[in-house]
């Protein structure tokens, strides 16, 4: 009989983890996606983009009571809590009134580097934390073991790489077309943003195809607040952005032969090198914790702006494999599948499973159930607060 396993989301990038998470635990496994109603719901393009290049179909929206009925009416064995923190928290706590209890799985959609503690906390209470690399995992047993006993941490590759890894750039064509990741929070002064697109627009003078890939537009919500979206800031540009086009969508359909991935230090700099497409990491702003690009010291990808057309003009930087090993791009088949057999298994023989659920308590607590209970006008102004 197969794991029924039951996804929630709330945001994007969430649902497109989900989604490749549900998709990659393979035979034994039968996998369903919901989405609960939040300030930070994507739009019908951005469901799309998520779910595309999985089995799964977009999902109905659930308010959270809604989704608790779905729960308690049939239950599944397996809750993949895939939303952000403090919507994580909501949803693990009304979950652990639910009898059966589900066996409750919960991770961050990228790169999870430096281990964060309030990420962790406001994940307490599940069974499994997916780490996504050798040392993602080191970093947070650290952090669990002070904030979330009780919580194992495994080991899984990001679901949405590809299969038959070529890391490295192992097609050293010539780089025809730049692909620059942008990221909501990093880095989050506007002078800096701007001299970012100055880069874009020099290369894109310099000959090569240049290509922004959005998350979403100006009125798509996403995981994080993007108080500068580069599209808005070259849109207010004198002169704008010659050569520099803005497009969304699956990045996975601009990863061909003859591209670079630019970025700062965007989960997609993993995607790309799992496909072999050269990456560089724009490290003008320097290399700390504010920019989540210290894990990527020693990586041999870090480069200038300045330096960057010459970079490309050779294929482009080559990553260090050890680092590549230690980072993402290990070789170990995931421990996921196995350790959720493992748990529903436990919890069919003693009739529980796991820990006991979180209880909420306390302002943001109530303020975090209020924006999944309220009208969608009422929650961006909780969320605001």
């Amino acid at each position: 009989m197969s794991v029924c396993v039951l996804a929630v989301a709330d945001s994007d990038s969430y649902l497109k983890w989900a989604a490749a998470t549900l998709d990659a635990l393979g035979d034994g496994f039968a996998g369903r996606l919901a989405l609960v109603a939040s300030p930070v719901l994507p739009s019908g393009a951005q469901v799309a983009a998520a779910v595309a290049g999985t089995a799964l179909r977009p999902p109905v929206v659930r308010r959270v009571g809604g989704l608790v009925r779905r729960l308690r009416r049939d239950p599944p064995d397996v809750l993949l809590v895939a939303c952000t923190g403090p919507t994580a928290r909501v949803v693990l706590a009304l979950a652990g009134r639910v009898r059966p209890r589900p066996v409750t799985v919960v991770g961050l959609p990228g790169w999870a580097l430096p281990a964060s503690p309030r990420a962790v906390a406001l994940r307490r209470g599940a069974d499994l934390f997916v780490a996504h690399s050798r040392a993602e995992r080191a970093a947070l047993e650290r952090v669990a073991a002070q904030l979330a006993p009780g919580t194992r941490v495994v080991l899984s590759r990001l679901p949405f790489l590809p299969d038959g890894d070529r890391p490295g750039g192992v097609d050293r064509s010539p780089v025809r077309r730049v692909v620059f990741a942008p990221q909501a929070l990093v880095p989050a002064a506007r002078p800096e943003r701007e001299r970012l697109l100055d880069g874009l627009v020099g290369l894109a003078a310099a000959g090569y195809e240049v290509v922004v890939k959005l998350r979403g537009r100006a009125a798509e919500r996403q995981t994080h607040d993007e108080r500068w979206p580069f599209d808005e800031l070259a849109a207010a540009r004198p002169g704008g952005t010659p050569g520099v086009r803005f497009e969304t969508g699956p990045l996975a359909s601009w990863l061909g032969p003859g591209t670079a991935l630019v970025t700062v230090s965007s989960t997609a700099a993993l995607e790309a090198l799992a496909s072999g497409v050269p990456v560089a990491l724009v490290d003008d702003f320097g290399v700390r914790d504010e920019l989540i690009n210290t894990a990527f010291r020693g990586s041999g990808l870090l480069v200038g702006l300045a330096e960057l057309p010459a970079v490309l003009a050779v294929g482009g930087p080559v990553p260090d494999r050890a680092w590549l090993a230690g980072h993402g791009l290990h070789p170990e088949p995931s421990e996921l599948p196995g350790a959720l057999h493992g748990l529903v298994g436990a919890a069919a023989r003693s009739g529980a499973a796991g820990a006991g659920a979180p209880a909420l308590r306390g302002p943001a607590d109530l303020r975090a159930l209020a924006r999944l209970l309220a009208p969608a006008p009422v929650a961006q102004t909780v969320r605001r607060r």
